[in-house]
């Protein structure tokens, strides 16, 4: 078996996971988006530092059970609510 025969399985099952993570992405930002509308509708701020705060400390802790950085993963997900965040501001 070559190199390219023996990564390829590995390297398509990356790419099919990049595709589902994206959709994850996609599909979260759509109930911040509902979420967004309930704090229009109660006059609520669409930034909640205490929910986000929330969010990451579960998301670290996530993180060790997975064997996975928490700084690092917590990054990822600052992204993640940055980009719901900008997409609630623009609605």
């Amino acid at each position: 078996m070559t190199y390219e025969e023996e990564i390829k399985p590995h390297r398509d099952k990356i790419d099919r996971l990049n595709d589902e993570i994206i959709e994850k992405i996609a599909e979260r930002k759509e109930v911040a988006l509902a979420i967004g509308k309930i704090k229009r509708k109660y006059g609520r701020p669409i930034v909640d530092k205490i929910r986000e705060q929330a969010i990451l400390d579960g998301i670290r802790e996530n993180a060790l059970v997975h064997d996975l950085n928490p700084d690092a993963l917590e990054q990822v997900f600052k992204e993640i609510i940055q980009l719901c965040v900008m997409a609630e501001e623009e609605q």
